[in-house]
């Protein structure tokens, strides 16, 4: 009886975890796996704390990014190859993103940068990433 009631018990508890694990990883926006519909395209993303990578469908590159956190909900992307010694140019390529907007499954971002017009995006939650 006292294992039955340990396996049971168990068996919640984990089940309850996972739920709560999908539920988390969604509202974490600063790490995980993400997608973004671009017009046709769709893109992903995975990001660790500070380094992302992106490879859309329609492309055979791959982006490495650096993530760099100045406040809570907004972060710059830079090149992985940016070097201030060498290109110091190189910097006005950054771009600030700021999320707007968490939701279970998706998260709004503002996007900022130099030469480009400001718009929003929804980065979508990848469970299978």
């Amino acid at each position: 009886m006292r294992l039955s009631i340990f396996l049971i018990t168990s068996f919640l508890a984990l089940a309850s975890f996972g739920q709560n694990t999908d539920s988390t990883d969604c509202r974490n926006f600063k790490t995980g796996a993400f997608y973004v519909i671009n017009g046709e395209d769709t893109c992903y993303i995975n990001r660790t704390e500070n380094r992302q990578t992106e490879k859309c469908n329609n492309s055979d590159t791959e982006y490495e990014l650096i993530v760099i956190w100045i406040k809570a909900r907004t972060y710059i992307l830079r090149d992985i190859h940016y070097n201030p010694s060498t290109k110091p140019r190189v910097m006005r390529n950054d771009i600030v993103m700021t999320v707007m907007e968490v939701r279970e499954n998706y998260h709004v971002v503002h996007v900022k940068s130099k030469g480009t017009r400001n718009r929003t995006m929804t980065v979508y939650c990848n469970k299978q990433g």
